[in-house]
């Protein structure tokens, strides 16, 4: 079964404004939107109510969330290096 891929205004309606790079890495997964959207709401779980790792349900979900985590550890730099 032919699932569509997310395009860039889909990650730009989930995620907001992200850099080009991260776009393309994402849309580089070629995961469903639905995939996107999963490994989007994993990651919030995870790290605002401290649940337990979820298991992604494919390995586009898992691709996803190792570009969203890069994304969070580089906005983390970024804001330490702003706020020394």
């Amino acid at each position: 079964m032919f699932v569509e891929p997310a395009t860039e205004a889909d990650v730009r309606r989930l995620l907001g404004e992200v850099d080009p790079l991260t776009t393309a890495r994402i849309l580089a997964v070629s995961a469903s939107v639905d995939e996107l959207d999963e490994a989007i709401r994993q990651i919030e779980d995870e790290s605002g109510f401290g649940d337990e790792p979820h298991t992604p349900s494919s390995e586009r979900v898992a691709s996803i969330r190792s570009v969203l985590a890069d994304l969070a550890r580089t906005e983390l730099e970024d804001q330490v290096e702003d706020h020394p």
